[in-house]
């Protein structure tokens, strides 16, 4: 929020314009003479740059713990803004042509064994969300699972078309390449395995503590855990 500590240090940033030295130099190759020479550079010009930020603060330094303001200086290079789509609109929007895109680069980073990529399974759990609303069920449900891999197979074909996916390279030789994923989701029959379901709870919980604490990244947009192969993959959708 613009008025908190938080949002008068980036308004102070944007008014600065560049973003205060942190002081630090990594590992080099160096004498030790030109490396001491040259951290105490580094350091002069830190001490320069936070007190130009102080004063770009104005009033509201005196609001603020000098260890507050010296910490933000620091890790200012490790800002960012995550924006992230709600639930609905995954579920029921449609895709940008930026997330098309993305998905399409992630394919090209596949896991060691291809067909064990957790993009390819988040497209078959999609396509099982397509077939409930088509079918008003989750395929799998009855003894006669398999009555429901065709349809399911087409519902995946279809998930594939609304990312552009559908002529990818490692999408057209795994998932529409043969009907094994239909085969596989419509077996599990939307079933919670206990041992899954712990690991994700792990996850979330992680993430959560992420946000509460406002220390480390925490994931962007959608995570996907394959317990096959205990491979997880977090993507933009």
């Amino acid at each position: 929020a613009p008025g908190s500590d938080f949002g008068k240090l980036v308004q102070a940033l944007q008014k600065l314009g560049r973003a205060p030295l942190n002081g630090t130099i990594p590992d080099m190759t160096a004498s030790t003479e030109l490396y001491v020479n040259l951290q105490q550079l580094y350091h002069d010009q830190a001490v320069k740059d936070l007190a130009d930020f102080k004063s770009c603060l104005g009033e509201a330094v005196a609001t603020m713990e000098d260890a507050t303001i010296e910490t933000f200086c620091k890790n200012v290079f490790y800002l960012d803004c995550l924006q992230t789509r709600t639930i609905q609109d995954e579920l029921q929007g449609k895709p940008t042509d930026e997330i098309c895109e993305e998905l399409a680069m992630a394919t090209f980073d596949p896991y060691e064994v291809s067909h064990h990529t957790p993009l390819l399974w988040y497209i078959a759990l999609k396509a099982c969300h397509l077939f409930y609303h088509e079918h008003k069920q989750y395929p799998g449900l009855t003894e006669k699972y398999l009555e429901d891999v065709d349809p399911l197979h087409a519902c995946i074909e279809k998930v594939c078309a609304e990312y552009n996916l559908q002529e990818n390279e490692l999408v057209a030789s795994t998932l529409l390449g043969s009907k094994d994923f239909a085969t596989e989701m419509a077996r599990y029959g939307n079933a919670e395995v206990h041992n899954i379901a712990s690991v994700l709870g792990g996850v979330a919980s992680q993430e959560a503590v992420k946000i509460i604490t406002g220390q480390y990244v925490p994931f962007v947009n959608t995570y996907i855990y394959n317990g096959i192969a205990s491979v997880g993959g977090v993507y933009n959708v």
